[in-house]
């Protein structure tokens, strides 16, 4: 530590380096709701694929589903809203408020016109269907011998 006097290092909180950059991380993966300058916040998501589909889960405590907008162009699917501010003697406690957006691309299989929404315990929850087509099935393999020959009728001409 060159250029540092002993003295001002005593002076100075060993750790309020360390909370100033723990404070910028924290910002980083979860940005704050404040309004203002600062643009939207982003909810917390998970996405899940099945056999059928995709599940894409967001955590939105205490917002009511009509402060959502829920929307796919272009396979991209886009949830965005605005957590208004608190009525007066509401016990509600609120991390957040403002505008909040979540995007996300999905994959080329989906079947948009068939997206179910559900909301439970401050949980959003998308199932986003896979297009019939791309669902694939099982292909049986024969023991080597055509349907005719094994058992169908044969034709002769």
């Amino acid at each position: 530590m060159h250029g540092v006097e002993p003295a001002a290092m005593l002076r100075q909180d060993p750790f309020a380096d360390v909370q100033d950059l723990l404070a910028r991380m924290t910002g980083l993966i979860q940005p704050t709701g404040e309004t203002g300058a600062e643009g939207p916040w982003v909810p917390i998501a998970e996405i899940d694929e099945d056999d059928d589909g995709y599940i894409v889960r967001l955590e939105m405590p205490g917002i009511a589903p009509d402060e959502i907008d829920i929307g796919i162009r272009d396979r991209e699917l886009c949830v965005n809203g605005e957590v208004r501010e608190e009525e007066e003697g509401s016990n509600a406690l609120r991390v957040r408020r403002g505008r909040f957006h979540y995007h996300t691309s999905l994959p080329s299989d989906v079947d948009a016109d068939n997206v179910e929404a559900s909301m439970d315990g401050g949980v959003l929850t998308l199932r986003i269907p896979k297009a019939r087509q791309s669902q694939g099935h099982r292909i049986e393999i024969s023991n080597g011998k055509s349907k005719s020959e094994r058992g169908g009728t044969k034709r002769r001409s």
